[in-house]
This record gives structure tokens, C-alpha cells and sequence, in this order.
């Protein structure tokens, strides 16, 4: 299986943001990790980082069979003493994606498509994955 093209970009409007450092590199592993992930499970990446101005990011997105899979990733590196990453997302981030994906699909013509918002957690050691994948509906 071929790694997921973190490069293309299927909007051509959609821009990433700046490296943000040591948190950046950890955020994209563990995109990474999930994207691999679900793509072993059937799903085809459409989009990463995909960049909605005023309202942020999304992480991943996928599509399996005939829906669009939103999907919000939390990577963590330190003990689990430190708290879930999946605790980290907020009602109002909920609501950035939400409108995030509606920028989405209208910008590609999805409109009519059924669409879930997923959230990922995944544990890194030395930028790995180690452990279980979680995927959760939010």
C-alpha cells in the first residue's frame, strides 16, 4: 500500500499553515498514522489539512463507499497520566468542523453526500504509532 499524498490539494483555494515546530511534527505523524490507518480499512484520503479560513482546520479527509468521513485527530506523545487527547475537543471545535465540512463539500460538490464527523486519538513514541488507534463518532 502506498503512503497517503499529504501534498495534493483538492481545492485549489486550500492553503496549510505555517510549521508550528516540535507540536506540528507530532500533529502530522499522527495524522499519518490514522490516515494509514483507515486506509487499510477501505477509506481513500481526499484531503489533508484542509484549511478553512476563519473557521481552521481539518485533519483528515476520507471517503468510504458513498459518505465523507470528517475526521479530527489528537496525537499524544506523553504518559496517559496526562488525560485523553479525545477530552481536548471542544463543543465549539465541533462546531468549526461542522461548518468546516460544509465549506468543504460545497466547494467540491458533495452536497447530497452523507457525511460523519470522526475523532482519532493515537499514541506516538519516537514519532511512531504504539498501541491501539482510537476512532470515535463526535
Amino acid at each position: 500500500m502506498l503512503p497517503p499524498d499529504f501534498d495534493m490539494d483538492p481545492a485549489p483555494d486550500n492553503k496549510t499553515h505555517p510549521t508550528r515546530g516540535l507540536a506540528k511534527t507530532r500533529g502530522d505523524a499522527g495524522e499519518r498514522a490514522v490516515a494509514l490507518h483507515l486506509q487499510a480499512h477501505g477509506f481513500k484520503l481526499l484531503a489533508h489539512q484542509y484549511l478553512v479560513p476563519r473557521l481552521g482546520e481539518i485533519d483528515l479527509v476520507m471517503k468510504k463507499d458513498d459518505c465523507l468521513y470528517f475526521i479530527e485527530v489528537k496525537s499524544r506523545s506523553g504518559p496517559a497520566s496526562h488525560g485523553s487527547g479525545l477530552e481536548q475537543i471542544t463543543s465549539a471545535k465541533i462546531r468549526k468542523i461542522r461548518k468546516a465540512a460544509l465549506v468543504f463539500c460545497q466547494n467540491t460538490g458533495n452536497m447530497n453526500t452523507e457525511t460523519r464527523i470522526l475523532a482519532a486519538e493515537v499514541h506516538l513514541k519516537n514519532g511512531e504509532p504504539s498501541g491501539d488507534i482510537q476512532i470515535v463518532p463526535i
